[in-house]
């Protein structure tokens, strides 16, 4: 009890603005996140997830979260669940794009940064660090370019092998066709020749089977 009174005269005010605050921006989550499927996980599951993520990479909010689920359960669950959704979506990342991930980790962790400093802005009516909110938001932009010019990189990847594979085909229609045509013969001829394999065994166990 003495615990609780002590979190809610310390952190209300933030935990308020923060409820205020998560419509307008959901602790750093994107809006990829927000149309996320929830996973079949239990709830239970996706809190110990969620907050093992967040004590690794934003360890700041995790005591907001605590005071958050002490006050105003509804909205901490609902924290929990898109913290869940974003830490799925970072890895899936992690295994195709391990720089892609980087990119899109840190670019969750400047925000979840930026969302709570704004929310402390609002309980404390402005009173925070301007130039710690500008190097954040010069950060994102820097941020944003990396990734960017990522997306760029896989793009003209992307472009590069469609060149490729239209050249191949160019001035080469009838070829292509007419080996496509023989592999569609033949896998017909495969599918016949199972069919009538299939067909034959099956009478010739009936057949067995029907001796005296």
């Amino acid at each position: 009890m003495i615990r609780y009174r002590f979190l809610k005269i310390i952190w209300q005010p933030l935990v308020l603005a923060m409820v205020m605050f998560l419509g307008i921006a959901g602790l750093g989550f994107s809006q990829k996140d927000a149309g996320a499927v929830d996973s079949p996980q239990s709830f239970e599951q996706i809190e110990i997830d969620s907050t093992a993520f967040v004590q690794e990479h934003h360890p700041d909010l995790v005591v907001l979260l605590q005071s958050l689920k002490a006050m105003r359960q509804k909205e901490y669950e609902v924290a929990i669940r898109e913290i869940g959704r974003t830490r799925k979506r970072l890895e899936s990342h992690l295994k195709k794009e391990p720089e892609l991930y980087s990119m899109e980790l840190d670019a969750w962790k400047l925000k979840s940064k930026i969302d709570l400093l704004m929310a402390k802005g609002i309980a404390q009516n402005k009173s925070f660090e301007k130039a710690v909110l500008r190097g954040l938001l010069r950060e994102q932009i820097e941020n944003q370019k990396r990734r960017l010019k990522h997306e760029q990189a896989t793009l003209e990847k992307r472009q590069s092998q469609i060149l490729e594979s239209l050249t191949r085909l160019e001035g080469k229609e009838d070829e292509k066709t007419d080996q496509q045509l023989v592999n569609y013969l033949k896998s017909i001829d495969n599918k016949i020749g199972k069919t009538k394999k299939s067909k034959q065994d099956s009478k010739t166990n009936k057949e067995g089977s029907i001796k005296p």
